[in-house]
C-alpha cells in the first residue's frame, strides 16, 4: 500500500514538473531578413541562412535565453511580414531615419555605416575634389544618392543604379570611374573576395543627415516588450566581445565602434 502511494506521489510530482517545464518554455524571437543581401543575409549553396545579421540575431537570442526563429522573407515583402506578425524584428541593417522611428519601434544601432568610394586597384583616385573633377560615379538607388548627388554632383556625374553588382560591373568596363555605397558591403563582397582588383579610397562618410543615426532592429510601433529585451541583449553582446568577434570576421574591424 505505502509502495503504491509512493508510486502514485512519484506520477503526480513528474506530471507537476512537466506542466511547470511546459510553462516557462522559452520565448521565441521570430526575425526576417533578406536571404540575397550578402554579407548581412545570403544562402548558403544548400539554402541555408547565414551572414552578419544572421550570427548577430542568434548571439541576440543566446544573450537572453530566447529561441531563435529566422526567417529569409525577401525586401520587398518584409514590411508587411513585420506588420502582420508573422515577425517580430527585421534584423537587415534598417536606417534609423526620422521617418521610419515615426512608424516604427527601433533599436540600436547595432551598426554605424560608414560610406566610400572604391575603384579599380590601378586609379589614381584618392577621394580628393581634385582627383574626381570630370569623373563619373555609380552609386545605389537609397541614401546613399541622396549624398552623392548633393557632394560629388558638384563637380563629377552621378550615375543612378538598381543594385550595387550593377555599378561594379561598369566599374569593370569603364564606364564608371569610381561606385559610392556602404563600405561594408562593398569591402567584403568586392575588395575583400577580388585582392588586386579594387580598392577602397577616400574618407570614410557618415553623414547623419544622409544615413541617420545609425542601423537597428525594427519592430512594430509600440512593441515594448521585444525592445527592451532586444536592447539588454544588444548591450550583452557588445560588452561580452560577441559582437566584436562576429563583426571581425565578416569585416576585419568593429562596424559598430568605427
Amino acid at each position: 500500500m505505502k509502495m503504491q502511494k509512493l508510486l502514485m506521489m512519484l506520477g503526480v510530482t513528474g506530471v507537476l514538473a512537466l506542466a511547470t517545464q511546459s510553462a516557462i518554455a522559452k520565448d521565441t524571437l521570430k526575425v526576417g531578413m533578406d536571404p540575397v543581401f550578402e554579407p548581412f543575409s545570403f544562402q548558403t549553396p544548400d539554402g541555408q541562412l547565414t551572414g552578419f545579421d544572421f550570427e548577430i540575431s542568434n548571439a541576440l537570442c543566446e544573450a537572453i535565453d530566447v529561441t531563435c526563429d529566422v526567417q529569409a522573407i525577401p525586401y520587398d515583402g518584409s514590411i508587411s511580414a513585420l506588420l502582420s506578425g508573422q515577425i517580430d524584428a527585421l534584423i537587415n541593417t534598417y536606417a534609423m531615419t526620422e521617418e521610419r522611428l515615426k512608424k516604427f519601434t527601433m533599436v540600436g544601432p547595432y551598426i554605424r555605416p560608414t560610406f566610400r568610394l572604391v575603384v579599380d586597384a590601378n586609379s589614381t583616385i584618392d577621394g580628393g575634389e581634385d582627383s574626381l573633377k570630370g569623373k563619373v560615379v555609380g552609386v545605389e538607388k537609397g541614401s546613399a544618392l541622396g549624398y552623392a548627388h548633393d557632394v560629388y554632383g558638384k563637380y563629377m556625374t552621378v550615375r543612378e543604379y538598381d543594385q550595387i553588382n550593377d555599378a561594379i560591373l561598369d566599374l569593370n568596363t569603364g564606364r564608371l570611374d569610381a561606385v559610392f555605397g556602404d563600405e561594408n558591403q562593398l569591402f567584403y563582397g568586392y575588395v575583400r573576395k577580388q585582392p588586386g582588383t579594387y580598392k577602397m579610397t577616400g574618407e570614410r562618410v557618415k553623414n547623419p543627415k544622409y544615413f541617420g543615426q545609425g542601423q537597428g532592429f525594427m519592430l512594430r510601433k509600440g512593441d515594448d516588450k521585444w525592445a527592451e529585451r532586444l536592447k539588454t541583449a544588444l548591450d550583452i553582446i557588445v560588452k561580452n566581445g560577441k559582437y566584436d568577434e562576429i563583426s571581425q570576421r565578416y569585416f576585419g574591424r568593429n562596424i559598430l565602434n568605427n
